[in-house]
């Protein structure tokens, strides 16, 4: 299971197959890994930040929790105007009620094979292949998903790799599967080097 120790212990087999992750660690050390809450309000706080800055994800996560709003007032259209009032577009409204009516059973999500878990969420309204892919990771801890259309890890990978230009999603797949069966660590260690990156404005040489 995913956890900043689990990281460490990992590492070295990774820069066996991928020498160039261990500048990473030279230059910036490990990333720490933060799990997430799972389960459907992990879902619901997923969908609500789409598309936002932290802070203003943040913001309207609290008072959508505050306003305390059921899913059978969200159902039924009774707190359409009140969500719009929170902060809530009529898509993100759409993909609430689609949630809702979804039934999911997160404890069959949690024994499920990894494309069995991002088949059962993208079948889901609102919940895209990355939305499905960061909530395997974060969530569930799974150890070998890759983002791909992540531009971050795309931004990362073009800097780590020395590529000419950032590889598109379909590229990123491709490298990614040389990363296997650890993908998913990859991908963390790949975020805290893009961090490293923007806010010291450095390179790894």
């Amino acid at each position: 299971m995913l956890s900043t120790k689990f990281i460490k212990d990992i590492a070295p087999r990774i820069y066996k197959f991928e020498k160039r992750f261990e500048l990473i660690e030279k230059n910036f050390g490990f990333p720490s890994f933060d799990p997430r809450e799972k389960g459907y309000l992990a879902l619901k706080k997923t969908i609500i930040g789409q598309q936002l800055s932290v802070a203003s994800a943040a913001a309207i996560w609290r008072r959508f929790i505050d306003a305390n709003i059921s899913d059978k007032e969200i159902l039924n259209n009774q707190a359409d105007t009140q969500l719009k009032d929170l902060g809530l577009s009529r898509q993100k409204i759409s993909y609430l009620k689609s949630l809702a009516e979804s039934s999911l059973d997160f404890d069959e999500l949690e024994v499920m094979e990894n494309e069995e878990i991002i088949n059962v969420l993208t079948n889901i309204k609102g919940i895209g292949l990355w939305t499905a892919e960061i909530y395997s990771i974060f969530s569930l801890r799974r150890l070998d998903i890759f983002p791909a259309g992540d531009l971050a890890l795309q931004e990362a990978s073009k800097h780590l790799l020395v590529l000419e230009s950032r590889p598109s999603e379909k590229e990123m797949r491709k490298i990614a599967k040389r990363w296997v069966p650890y993908r998913s660590i990859c991908a963390i260690i790949l975020w805290h080097f893009y961090r490293n990156l923007k806010s010291r404005e450095s390179t790894l040489w």
